[in-house]
């Protein structure tokens, strides 16, 4: 006949592994597991993985600790440019995993966008979370905003600096004038379209934001007043008009007076990182 424990003994014994439970560390994230024939290097002190994705160039940054949820952040263009400025580096340094996939020559046309989104599901599929924060400096504003309005419940928050927005930019300028037409037939050749119908496309930004809008996406934007690149009046301002009339978050936007296009973004990111893991809060 087996002998019963004193009651004392086993409530004893039931405190003592519940306080051992609590007390124990949590244990770290389990890391995203990247193929061994995928080349790596060193960027910005970070370990690189470089692979190809429907024949575009694409990499992943892993940070040194991840986040338990395992997000990340993804520069849609100019992704070596202005790195520790956008953000990224501290991103990296708070758990964020950091992506890039080279479809530039797309202009964000419907093609392009596909493929994003696929590049997107292969992420996720290797464990990433499922929403994205988007970075999108200049010609990567458009294909921010695009890619967003396509597949809102993939985007958690939007970075913007020195956007480019219209797909039909009217800039009058006799500076950023040229430059915009010059744009606008880029994006109407990838898009099938003449300049003439982008101006009414739903397929164009500034057309299709009540998407971003109606999924509560929250948009930090930074724009220079003197920008000779991609002029605000016609780009940035037209969308933050109309964002606002749709109901969208604009959770900040910077107006840099005496700012050009470049530098993008800032000496202190301290206000992007904490826009980027608030987003992360978001319900």
């Amino acid at each position: 006949m087996k002998k019963r424990l004193p009651l004392f003994f086993t409530a004893a014994a039931t405190l003592f592994l519940a306080t051992a439970v609590l007390a124990a560390p949590p244990s770290p994230a389990a890391r995203v597991v990247f193929p061994a024939d995928w080349r790596t290097d060193t960027w910005y002190g970070f370990t690189r993985h470089h692979f190809t994705f429907e024949g575009c160039k694409a990499w992943i940054v892993e940070p040194p600790q991840p986040a338990a949820d395992h997000r990340w952040s993804w520069c849609t263009q100019w992704a070596t440019a202005f790195v520790p400025r956008v953000g990224t580096v501290a991103l990296l340094e708070h758990g964020f995993y950091h992506v890039h996939i080279d479809v530039f020559k797309y202009r964000a046309s419907p093609e392009g966008v596909a493929i994003m989104r696929r590049f997107q599901d292969k992420l996720v599929g290797m464990g990433l979370s499922p929403k994205a924060n988007l970075i999108g400096m200049s010609w990567g504003g458009f294909l921010a905003l695009r890619y967003a309005e396509e597949n809102p419940a993939q985007v958690c928050a939007i970075y913007l600096d020195a956007p480019v927005c219209d797909a039909a930019d009217p800039d009058p300028s006799p500076v950023s004038g040229p430059q915009a037409s010059r744009r606008n037939q880029q994006i109407a050749r990838c898009f099938g379209l003449s300049v003439e119908q982008l101006k009414s496309s739903p397929l164009n930004p500034v057309n299709n934001l009540k998407p971003i809008a109606d999924a509560k996406i929250p948009v930090f934007a930074a724009i220079g007043q003197d920008d000779l690149v991609v002029n605000h009046a016609t780009n940035f301002d037209v969308v933050e008009k109309n964002l606002r009339a749709a109901g969208g978050v604009l959770w900040k936007v910077v107006r840099r007076g005496a700012w050009g296009h470049h530098p993008h973004g800032f000496d202190d990111v301290s206000a992007l990182l904490d826009f980027h893991c608030k987003a992360r809060e978001r319900k």
